[in-house]
């Protein structure tokens, strides 16, 4: 019993972890960051995202069903509630690659700049044309009849688990900062099975929703396209992974998703 007590408690850590350091949601608790709680927290963070898209999919549902609510409000409001629940981090982890990227310094002076919290020209022009960008493929899934709510949670948690399978097969850019701290306090086999858990049942899921549609699996394609390329691209021009690449890496993933449902689906 006391062993299944501390098993409940890590999980219920790890849970806490995952809301406090990727949600808005305040959780006023001292949590002990160990190699359990942390990993687990990178385990549930899938799952936290079908949650996030879950909540945004029943807004959505109710706006189209009692409410007389344009495409663009509708996709208003997709992208506006996913930055309001993340607190903007994803975004704002863009931005700072935007800057490091098109400055067109060498390495070290690239890390320089993600890690300056002052925001440059060429970070805002990044995330405008992010956001635009997104705007205007969910746009374009609303006028042609191809948005369903079952997107807006597959998702979130698929970019999740690309996003930790893009941490565990890098290095630290730098020797310091939370992504550091994270990535030597990770079970990195444990982690691993729990994603490749997370993606057997979240597709058995959707195939059981979608009637066995390929949709999901070209999904998968296209995600392991996506993580291959910021990988390299990553490695290229920063050395390594950051907190910061972590958030663009979701965003950016994100809105390769959402090309290919619009194009294929």
């Amino acid at each position: 019993r006391k062993k299944e007590g501390k098993a409940m408690k890590t999980i219920w850590h790890s849970v806490l972890l995952a809301f406090q350091f990727f949600t808005v949601l305040p959780v006023h608790k001292e949590i002990p960051l160990t190699k359990r709680t942390i990993t687990g927290m990178f385990a549930f963070l899938p799952w936290i995202g079908a949650l996030m898209g879950a909540v945004v999919a029943a807004i959505i549902y109710c706006l189209t069903q009692w409410t007389a609510s344009s495409e663009v409000l509708l996709t208003f409001m997709i992208i506006g509630l996913f930055a309001l629940f993340t607190g903007g981090l994803h975004l704002d982890g863009f931005i700072d690659m935007g800057d490091a990227y098109f400055s067109y310094r060498d390495r070290d002076k690239r890390l320089e700049i993600l890690d300056d919290p002052r925001v440059g020209a060429f970070g805002v022009l990044s995330v405008l044309f992010l956001v635009l960008g997104k705007f205007v493929v969910l746009h374009e899934l609303f006028v042609q009849n191809k948005l369903s709510l079952w997107m807006l949670v597959f998702i979130p948690l698929l970019t999740r688990v690309g996003m930790s399978f893009y941490f565990l097969s890098l290095q630290c850019s730098k020797e310091k900062g939370l992504a550091y701290f994270f990535k030597t306090h990770i079970h990195h086999r444990l982690l691993t099975s729990l994603m490749l858990l997370t993606l057997i049942l979240a597709y058995c899921g959707m195939f059981v929703v979608l009637s066995f549609s390929m949709v999901p699996l070209l999904l998968m394609v296209v995600l392991v396209i996506a993580f291959v390329l910021f990988r390299q691209f990553t490695v290229r021009n920063f050395g390594g992974v950051s907190g910061d690449l972590l958030g663009a890496s979701i965003e950016g993933m994100e809105v390769v998703l959402w090309v290919t449902l619009l194009l294929f689906v």
